[in-house]
């Protein structure tokens, strides 16, 4: 079951590694592999801590036997197919805005991004990508935190 305190941390975790994503391109290029792959392997290997409870329903329930007999539909046989669905326009309107609006934030904050590092640098910032790195995490983190905390009132 998912909690606030969950959703909180997952966003932070995020939060986290944005900054640390960022904040390791000013170092050289094998130092900020590593720094990129440690940050990545630690925050999963913290995130995964989480995921290791089970409720006590799914331990409760004993394993169903399974049924060995072939799927008709396997052995080519079309009797228990569904006819495919038609494809909607409207649906498939709202995927290529969705894909258009996606692509478009990837740029507008891609641009954003080298603006603030210029500006950063252009004032003299002794470390720049770090600063960078800063103000991102805390951006991916406001912008991770309602969707997750959302994902969690919805379950309740």
């Amino acid at each position: 079951m998912d909690t606030y305190v969950r959703a909180v941390g997952a966003a932070a975790l995020q939060g986290l590694l944005t900054g640390v994503w960022v904040a390791a391109g000013e170092l050289p290029p094998a130092k900020r592999r590593l720094s990129r792959a440690g940050a990545v392997i630690t925050l999963s290997a913290v995130a995964s801590i989480g995921d290791r409870t089970f409720p006590d329903e799914a331990r409760a329930v004993p394993p169903q036997p399974r049924d060995l007999s072939p799927d008709p539909r396997a052995l080519g046989g079309g009797a228990g197919e569904a006819p495919p669905r038609p494809i909607s326009k409207a649906r498939l309107a709202a995927t290529g805005v969705g894909v258009a609006v996606s692509v478009a934030t990837m740029i507008g904050g891609r641009r954003l991004q080298k603006r603030w590092l210029a500006a950063l640098a252009r004032d003299g910032h002794a470390h720049p990508h770090r600063a960078l790195g800063l103000r991102l995490g805390l951006i991916s983190f406001a912008g991770t935190l309602p969707r997750q905390l959302i994902r969690v009132h919805e379950a309740r």
